[in-house]
């Protein structure tokens, strides 16, 4: 019995100790300007946490089109979409969106976030498909009963930021349950800038009345620098036009004084 407990000792102090994740609140108030808002950033390498107004980073809302990261793995994954190159023809309707109203790929449609085309890429999905997913993803609530073109449109599905920050987190690490290949797609496809050996990735939201008229605003993201790698969320209400590209602009800044991004991006 003593071997076997001098044994289990000697392995326990023998294993390497596991750093505690630090997290700290961070008045950001002056970047978010009149705008209401949340904004969380995990630190991979130094494992901390930031947040501004961490009550808000756990409140769940409409992702809006920050859903289509996870919307292009599920279509690659089930086949629906062959990769990045995958087209589809525009059928014509005229949006007030102009890079819309053009065929599409699906690293075109990622980057003009084209909603007619995940639209169409989600009808052949299948809501089934979606119901059987999403749990194992672990996307917010995973709630898709809003129908299945429809459900991340201010509808059934949402996600707090910190959710968010987990889900790119997982999705750069490859603990999706989504094959490796899959997940670098995707990364590839959210490539907003690259700087040096800095990779800029991200993805904007905007939930409002049709087009027009912006009420909530996200720009979610990664920063994979040669220190470590950087995961955000960054959502907003309020104030004038609190849309995906105000949210963008917000979170640019705040990594550039964080000397996160270059401060020219």
């Amino acid at each position: 019995m003593k071997s076997a407990l001098l044994l289990c000792l000697l392995l326990a102090l023998s294993m390497p100790t596991l750093a505690a994740e630090i997290s700290e609140e961070r008045d950001l108030s002056a970047e978010f300007g009149s705008y209401s808002g949340a904004f969380v950033l995990y630190d991979a390498a130094q494992q901390r946490w930031l947040r501004y107004h961490p009550e808000e980073c756990r409140v769940r809302t409409t992702p809006c089109s920050t859903f289509k990261v996870c919307n292009a793995l599920i279509a690659i994954e089930t086949g629906v979409a062959s990769g990045p190159d995958f087209s589809l023809k525009w059928d014509g309707t005229h949006y007030s969106i102009e890079p819309w109203n053009h065929d599409q790929t699906l690293r075109s449609a990622m980057s003009v976030s084209c909603l007619w085309y995940f639209q169409e890429l989600a009808k052949r999905v299948g809501l089934e498909s979606y119901q059987q997913i999403l749990p194992k993803v672990g996307y917010g609530n995973d709630d898709v009963t809003g129908g299945v073109t429809q459900f991340w449109l201010q509808s059934s599905l949402t996600i707090s930021p910190n959710e968010q920050v987990e889900f790119l987190r997982r999705l750069s690490t490859h603990k999706l349950p989504f094959s490796e290949k899959n997940m670098d797609t995707v990364l590839d496809i959210m490539t907003l800038s690259k700087t040096g050996k800095t990779i800029f990735r991200g993805k904007t939201g905007t939930a409002g009345v049709g087009f027009e008229t912006a009420t909530l605003g996200w720009f979610i993201g990664s920063v994979s620098t040669p220190s470590g790698d950087y995961f955000f969320a960054t959502r907003i209400t309020g104030g004038e036009n609190p849309s995906g590209r105000t949210a963008r602009k917000i979170a640019e800044s705040i990594l550039s004084k964080l000397k996160i991004l270059p401060a020219h991006e």
